[in-house]
């Protein structure tokens, strides 16, 4: 699911929580390569003069149904992803957190991190660490999206509740 997911190079954004019940999903466009590739070139941003058509294949929907943080990278989501077609495979979705940020500080520090966890996968490092399944920007290019399988409570949040030994 997670290499299907990581293929894909539009995301389609619907807010599905609390007042949020968007209609029509905000487009966000791969601007970096998948993690999981093996090519080392980024990809271009996106242009408005290189608007080009994308097959379903390229395409997946994320629900988000929750908010679970604010940080220095923007707001934090949680959410459902499913790809728009399935290869044949019997249709499964995923858990996924979005990272998403606004302003121009925000977003140079989501690149930050994506950039972060591209070096760690080119070094061997795969264990330990949630593998972003893409980055994004919307299609107006006043955001940016950090897509990654959801890995379950921060370590931050369980300090509090983890003995001495634990730790």
């Amino acid at each position: 699911m997670i290499h299907i997911a990581s293929k894909c190079d539009v995301i389609f954004l619907h807010l599905q929580y609390n007042v949020y019940d968007s209609p029509v999903p905000a487009s966000f466009l791969r601007s970096a390569p998948s993690i999981m590739a093996h090519t080392i070139c980024p990809t271009p941003p996106f242009s408005p003069g290189a608007i080009r058509t994308y097959g379903l294949e390229e395409c997946q929907t994320i629900v988000l149904t929750s908010e679970i943080g604010h940080g220095a990278t923007g707001v934090v989501l949680r959410g459902t992803l499913k790809p728009e077609i399935w290869d044949g495979a019997q249709a499964r979705t995923l858990d996924v957190v979005v990272k998403l940020a606004f302003d121009a500080v925000q977003r140079d520090a989501l690149k930050g991190e994506h950039e972060v966890y591209r070096h760690l996968w080119s070094k061997g490092v795969h264990q330990g660490i949630t593998t972003p399944l893409g980055f994004f920007d919307d299609s107006e290019g006043s955001a940016c999206a950090l897509v990654m399988p959801y890995a379950g409570i921060p370590l931050s949040e369980l300090r509090g509740n983890l003995s001495i030994s634990e730790r």
